[in-house]
Parts: structure tokens; sequence; C-alpha cells
């Protein structure tokens, strides 16, 4: 039985069976992981105001069955604004389990500790391979790109992005 004891960012959480939740996590050392948490949604639960999106946590997991949370504590909290919450998600979609990358950590805690007037999703791209600068649009050509769709991993200028789904597409 493998244990690992860190810091993380919690992305997201889905609620599983009863009383349990699926709790993704994104950490320096393992990158995104998803833990369970046994009984957190009791009344009684000491671990559910410590597993909400966009808290830091200093979390120990514990590798039985997939990975489970045996404790938990918040170390800080990040504002809940539109931006922040849309980061968390595009984070969630845009990295896998396991796959660290000191990286984003890095851009994850800075956006997050010190939010901005303007933010923009290019570093987290750029870290992730999809470099915007020498991007055309999909379906035009056009190289002057403004929008990133996660589903198709595919850049898109002003025009042609208004023709797709605004869930599916970020602006750069």
């Amino acid at each position: 039985m493998k244990e690992y004891f860190t810091e993380a960012i919690v992305l997201d959480e889905e609620n599983v069976g009863e009383l349990d939740k699926l709790v993704f996590l994104y950490t320096e050392e393992l990158g995104q992981v998803r833990a369970k948490a046994k009984s957190v949604r009791r009344i009684t639960s000491k671990f559910a105001g410590h597993l909400q999106p966009l808290n830091f946590v200093k979390v120990r997991l514990v590798e039985k069955n997939g990975l489970q949370i045996v404790d938990v504590v918040t170390s800080d909290r990040a504002p809940k604004t539109g931006t922040n919450l849309g980061l968390l998600k595009f984070v969630k979609d845009m990295t896998f389990e396991f796959q660290k990358d000191r990286k984003i950590w890095l851009l994850l805690k800075k956006f997050l500790k010190n939010p901005s007037q303007n933010f923009s999703y290019k570093p987290f791209l750029e870290t992730l391979g999809f470099s915007p600068q020498f991007a055309r649009c999909a379906i035009c050509q056009n190289t002057n790109v403004v929008c990133f769709s996660k589903t198709e991993q595919i850049f898109f200028c002003k025009r042609c992005g208004l023709k797709i789904p605004k869930d599916e597409v970020i602006l750069i």
C-alpha cells in the first residue's frame, strides 16, 4: 500500500454512491489525480469543507483499490470567480491523470492566488503544447486566432468561433 502526502488544488468533485465523493486534485508531484473521499457527505464529516473546488489543501492519499483521501487540511482558498472556476475546468479537461507538469502547477498557483484583470489561457495552452503563435483557424485558415476548442483541440478565428457552442470554446 503506497501513501502520498502532497499539496494539491481541488479541481472538482462528483457525488458517488450515497455518502462518498470522487475528488479531482492537481498536485505538483503526481499531476491530476482522482481520489475517493469516503463518507464525506455525512453531516459530521470533517473533510467536507476542505474538499471544495478552489481550495489549496495538504492531503494524504493512500493507494487502496485506487486512491483514497485519508487526511486533508485547507492551507489557502482562491476567490470564487467565473474565471477561476473556468480555469479549474480547463485544467481538469486538458490534463491526464498521473501526468505531472510542474509548469502547469506553478501557473495554477500563480493565477489562482493572484487573480488579475487581464487573465489569459495562452500560457496554459503554450505549456500544454498548443501555442497560438503559429496556429490557423481550422475552418477558414485565418492566422488571427482568438478561440480554442478543448474537445477538438483546434483553434478558430473570431468569425468561425461564433459558430461553435460557447461551452466548447475558450477565448485566448
